[in-house]
């Protein structure tokens, strides 16, 4: 690439899998021809089919993502939503001056930095006095945008402190279908349509301070992150919400039917107990689900409903002038399981495929004129150093500076990828394993009651879990193997385990782990897995040096 530092437009979708490798010819198809911004980032594209977030769910995913560090440093182990609020008191959101984000690295390496849509891991939202609630940048009654409220939230600047610039509040996240992503019966669908066309205007206004000949700006690159909440709204979905006057879900003809998966039927017998808590416990935390055909075709729509938002925004972005010295990175936070796995919905309590194993392409149409694949094993972990690498940046001396305004400015535990981003064949420790931790509890909080007001346990069972994936040279060669630990930190020998060689069994089907599957290969297999977890989590699992005070 001609460019030395080129731009850097990341666009984000929220809860988007990659596609099971049980998922039918017919929504193949469909997928191929119905989601054109994904086919547009394809066709001049390097798509990576490995690829892992570093935790779990939503805040805890993008914390991790825009730090290079994983929860148990930056402290954003929890989603509010279901028994918890944003105000919890064991709900935690990054401190501005602990762990530098990429905007934070960015902005010191001569970036203008841009934050356009969901963002959630810290809160950002303007709060009423006295109230936790969120001052609106819409009609509250129509959800139409308001001008003079969102220049309000752009005078304010929120994110400014974690390195980000033009973010207009509030987070998208809740009840509410005038703040979801495009699940609202009455005025503008949702929240999606809005960031569409607050990226459109960003870029209309970046080419007019090129046209204008300002070199102390124009000379200056930047990074854009567009971050939209679909296909997230499957959350607010359930008997329920479609009783509701405020909500829409409607499911285009197009979208063809969505067989049940082949794991629904498990009885998780096998399997960590918590998964057969929450099991339980879903309809009551979150609402219960009767048509869950429909339910499969909706998460479908959701996604072609993103995929609208994201054409706009490629729409715009390919007829400016900067599309040709730009890279574009596309992924997502989490997956979702849609009922595999027993019947599991969301993406909590479990390290299965469909919530772990998410789309990461880079696009960039000089680098990539016909498309490629990459069988790689890569990590959200990886993202910001390989940014900041594909950049130029000396980040030695990006840390020296920052180290001076953030407390805990660690060196990156993921991989500098750049050179995989490029296309080249030989990438330093391509060997590594992928590391995966979550404790998201959204069961337990202070507000443990229904939607009809009935109060509810939290999930029990060892629920906090870490897991390692890694590539093992076997008897029969090449495999890829996955090993999950649950545990509970204050509760001694509380441990379960889960063992699955995705080369072999990639629905996750029998967990080896387990006494009634566990054979003396198996067995082998499973102390080298745990090695592994053990030498991961300890290169990886930082924890922060600063003491706190009372």
């Amino acid at each position: 690439m001609a460019v030395k530092r080129p731009n850097i437009l990341i666009i984000l979708t929220d809860e988007e899998r990659f596609p099971p490798v049980y998922e039918s010819a017919a929504l193949a198809e469909w997928s191929r021809t119905q989601l054109p911004a994904h086919a547009f980032l394809r066709q001049h594209g390097l798509e990576f089919c490995r690829h892992y977030i570093a935790a779990s769910a939503c805040c805890p995913s993008r914390a991790s993502l825009f730090t290079g560090q994983y929860p148990s440093l930056h402290g954003v182990s929890q989603t509010p939503g279901a028994a918890k609020t944003a105000f919890d008191p064991d709900q935690f959101w990054l401190d501005p001056n602990t762990v530098p984000t990429l905007g934070d690295y960015m902005r010191l390496n001569g970036y203008r930095t841009y934050y356009l849509g969901k963002w959630h891991f810290s809160n950002a939202d303007i709060i009423r006095p006295g109230s936790h609630l969120s001052f609106p940048s819409y009609n509250p009654a129509t959800g139409i945008p308001d001008p003079a409220s969102e220049q309000l939230y752009l005078h304010a600047n929120r994110l400014d402190e974690y390195g980000f610039s033009h973010w207009v509040g509030p987070e998208p996240h809740g009840k509410n279908p005038h703040n979801s992503g495009s699940s609202s019966a009455i005025g503008p669908r949702g929240r999606d349509q809005t960031y569409a066309s607050l990226f459109t205007s960003l870029i209309d206004q970046l080419e007019q301070e090129r046209m204008s000949g300002d070199a102390a700006r124009t000379d200056a690159p930047w990074l854009i992150v567009t971050s939209f909440v679909n296909p997230h709204d499957i959350v607010l979905y359930g008997d329920y919400s479609t009783m509701s006057p405020l909500f829409s879900f409607p499911v285009a003809p197009s979208i063809p039917d969505v067989p049940y998966p082949p794991t629904y039927e498990e009885t998780l017998a096998d399997r960590p107990s918590c998964q057969r808590s929450y099991r339980r416990l879903y309809h009551r935390a979150f609402q219960p689900i009767s048509d869950e055909r429909y339910y499969f075709r909706l998460y479908y729509q959701l996604i072609k409903n993103a995929d609208d938002q994201m054409m706009r925004v490629l729409d715009r972005f390919r007829r400016s002038s900067f599309y040709d010295e730009t890279l574009i990175v596309f992924t997502a936070d989490h997956g979702d399981l849609l009922g595999a796995h027993g019947r599991l919905h969301q993406k909590f309590y479990c390290a299965y495929e469909e919530a772990l194993h998410v789309p990461l392409i880079i696009h960039q149409p000089k680098l990539f004129p016909v498309p490629r694949q990459s069988e790689l094993l890569t990590s959200h972990i990886d993202l910001v150093p390989t940014i900041l690498g594909l950049t130029g940046a000396d980040v030695t001396k990006l840390q020296a500076t920052l180290r001076f305004t953030h407390t805990e400015t660690r060196l990156f535990v993921g991989r500098n990828l750049a050179d995989a981003f490029l296309g080249k064949q030989t990438v330093d420790r391509s060997w590594e394993p992928i590391y995966f931790m979550t404790s998201d509890d959204p069961t337990s909080g202070l507000h443990q009651v229904s939607l009809l007001g009935v109060p509810y346990p939290s999930v029990k069972g060892p629920k906090q879990i870490e897991t390692v994936i890694a590539q093992l040279r076997t008897s029969v060669g090449e495999e890829l193997w996955k090993y999950s630990r649950y545990f509970e930190p204050d509760v001694p020998d509380c441990e379960e385990f889960e063992l699955y060689n995705l080369s072999a069994d990639p629905e996750e089907r029998i967990n080896l782990a387990h006494p009634d599957w566990m054979d003396s290969s198996s067995w082998q297999i499973q102390q080298i897995m745990k090695t592994l977890l053990q030498e991961q989590a300890r290169e990886k699992r930082l924890t922060p040096l600063t003491a706190g005070v009372q």
